[in-house]
């Protein structure tokens, strides 16, 4: 497996080979999402691509998975995120976005190798670190994202207690969460009809709505679980079943975060 990462592709890019790109996407969507939303790096707006930032994972069978030869490569999996513009927050705020995979990947590590991929990449163009937001009802998404960021929140206690944080949010969780009620909602496919609940920091029935039909899942579906079961009891006690609820969960990253996170990977390949 290889991955490719593109910087706002519709800026740079051929229109041959966004239309390339995005049929790729759009390939890797089809596995999992029923109806196909036209949301996101999947929209089919001209300028769809021109803030995203994108990672694919290919395969290549025909070269043990490995090597990148144009002709036989296949993309299964990508992650796509987006810049937010907050006012009052020092730093750049990255929403995760949108992140698929096709079934046989998915509970294999592919979103910690996505995220990896992508925070790699992202990390140089801003030293000082970014505020990552993720807004998600699939609970491995959300104990990902968790597990990947510091400052986050909401956080498991065991977390919060180890970390030494506070029960409140911080006033850059606060302000990133009004700006994204007041001013994102469309670029997160959050319902106009949601409520923002601040003090669960859940969108209630964000999903509740013919736009967002294909990212309604069973939250108690174990298929969508981290390996991590407290984790997923932490955050799966904050929505309501059958709902359309979502979590939003916002974290800080910077090059520091990103070693500890390496690190840690590394460890747990050895054992």
């Amino acid at each position: 497996m290889f991955f490719r990462f593109y910087n706002q592709p519709g800026l740079y890019l051929s229109p041959a080979e966004q239309r390339a790109l995005r049929k790729e996407l759009l390939e890797v969507g089809k596995a999992s999402l029923d109806p196909m939303p036209n949301y996101q790096c999947l929209s089919s707006r001209p300028n769809a691509l021109d803030d995203k930032l994108i990672v694919v994972a290919y395969i290549d069978p025909e070269n043990s998975g490995d090597k990148q030869q144009a002709h036989s490569q296949r993309a299964v999996a990508f992650t796509s995120a987006i810049y937010l513009d907050v006012p009052n927050v020092d730093h750049v705020v990255l929403h995760t976005g949108l992140t698929i995979a096709i079934p046989s990947l998915q509970r294999t590590g592919i979103l910690a190798q996505l995220f990896t991929q992508l925070f790699a990449n992202v990390v140089p163009l801003h030293p000082r670190g970014m505020w990552v937001t993720t807004l998600a009802a699939v609970l491995s998404s959300l104990v990902q994202s968790e597990k990947t960021l510091y400052k986050t929140h909401p956080c498991p206690p065991e977390r919060r207690q180890k970390e030494k944080q506070s029960l409140k949010p911080l006033r850059e969780h606060l302000h990133i969460a009004r700006a994204i009620d007041e001013r994102h909602r469309a670029k997160l496919l959050i319902s106009p009809a949601a409520v923002f609940d601040d003090e669960a920091f859940v969108f209630r029935e964000s999903l509740d709505w013919d736009a967002a039909a294909s990212f309604r899942k069973d939250v108690d579906d174990v298929k969508f679980h981290h390996r991590d079961n407290g984790a997923n009891q932490y955050f799966r006690g904050l929505m309501r079943a059958g709902k359309g609820d979502e979590v939003l969960l916002i974290g800080f990253f910077d090059g520091a975060r990103m070693w500890e996170v390496l690190e840690q990977r590394l460890q747990k390949s050895k054992l």
